[in-house]
């Protein structure tokens, strides 16, 4: 069930002066589509997205370079590439339940759509740039630093972690000598706003599934779903 947008600022800690900008942060694609009345009357979600990651980007490199001082160009990449990837976005939207505030179709909502590690991270991309529209570059840099500042302290402890679709092809050749493969299942919208749904097998069986608006970025979702899965299923055994 959909949480009113009305109550989104107070769980986000920020005051708006424009809730449409809120509003076309958090409403899904296929809504646009379905209700291009209601959509007509907020800014595009895509267009968020797409210039959220560009706030998130600058923040994120402003982060890396005050924290690491002697990391040279290569190190600050991956510091940065770290700190803006899917799953630390996704954990972010987590944080505050942003996939309750999701306009969704009822399609979208019957296939769990606000569970997805993908569409969890763009919406908080688009969020943020909500956030730099209405309230500017320095508001939106306190809202993420917090959490920026969390995960930095974990790689200067852990290490920069492995991208998923590389964790999962080394759990899966430790556990099974098996080489996950991938393949695209579903692929609709127009050239602009492709949504790619692909599938992760190991051995015969199915063990992921993810979304994203690249192959490349549903690639990784469903390497991350599978992860999970295979976390979660400590004794299961490829077929």
């Amino acid at each position: 069930m959909q949480r009113p947008v009305t109550e989104l600022p107070a769980v986000l800690g920020v005051s708006f002066n424009d809730m449409s900008l809120l509003r076309g942060a958090v409403m899904h694609t296929s809504y646009r589509y379905e209700h291009a009345d209601d959509a007509h009357h907020v800014p595009d979600t895509q267009r968020m997205e797409f210039l959220g990651d560009s706030v998130v980007n600058i923040i994120a490199t402003q982060l890396v370079y005050a924290t690491f001082a002697d990391a040279d160009e290569g190190s600050m990449t991956r510091l940065r590439s770290a700190l803006i990837r899917t799953e630390n976005l996704a954990s972010i939207a987590q944080h505050y339940h942003l996939g309750d505030f999701v306009i969704l179709t009822k399609g979208e909502e019957f296939a769990g759509a606000r569970k997805r590690i993908s569409l969890l991270a763009d919406v908080c991309e688009s969020v943020v740039a909500a956030i730099y529209l209405d309230q500017g570059l320095e508001r939106a840099q306190a809202f993420l630093e917090p959490h920026f500042s969390q995960q930095l302290a974990m790689l200067q402890q852990q290490g920069t972690p492995t991208d998923p679709r590389s964790a999962l092809q080394e759990e899966s050749q430790r556990r099974y000598n098996i080489t996950p493969t991938y393949r695209t299942v579903d692929m609709r919208g127009p050239d602009h706003q492709r949504h790619f749904e692909v599938e992760v097998i190991i051995g015969q069986q199915v063990i992921g599934r993810g979304m994203g608006h690249s192959q490349p970025a549903a690639r990784r979702d469903a390497a991350q779903q599978a992860l999970l899965f295979l976390t979660q299923q400590p004794d299961f055994v490829p077929s």
